[in-house]
């Protein structure tokens, strides 16, 4: 599941942590349900992904965004250099209201961020 307005929601997860998806291939090694939910949804077999690239209209970060909304067990907040994502996440570091354990200024220009989070049990009900 995607999360929107994160400053305002993330007391509501626990357990975070930053994936760096250098490119597609490695988004799509990270976990073999996002290969799954990948053919599922766009009827392209992962294997086919590179050659038939441009049959798929939605650029590499929208391609990752349907697909990780489709994951239930987890919840996900993606972004990229100095996207609005990303702005919102340099404040609540400054601010001390998240510490991410790493410099959230100091990321790759040409990489996709995904903050995984579960939701906290007690929220969830």
């Amino acid at each position: 599941m995607l999360v929107e307005d994160f400053a305002e929601m993330c007391r509501l997860y626990e357990n975070f942590e930053i994936w760096d998806v250098e490119n597609m291939d490695a988004f799509f090694k990270g976990n073999f349900v996002l290969t799954t939910i990948f053919e599922d949804k766009y009827k392209i077999p992962i294997a086919d992904f590179n050659q038939k690239r441009s049959e798929i209209k939605e650029t590499n970060m929208q391609i990752i965004e349907t697909v990780l909304d489709y994951v239930g067990d987890k919840s996900f907040y993606i972004f990229t250099h100095h996207n609005e994502n990303h702005l919102e996440l340099i404040k609540m570091q400054q601010q001390k209201i998240m510490n991410f354990g790493v410099d959230i200024n100091n990321i790759k220009n040409d990489h996709v961020y995904v903050v995984i989070m579960d939701k906290k049990l007690s929220e969830a009900n």
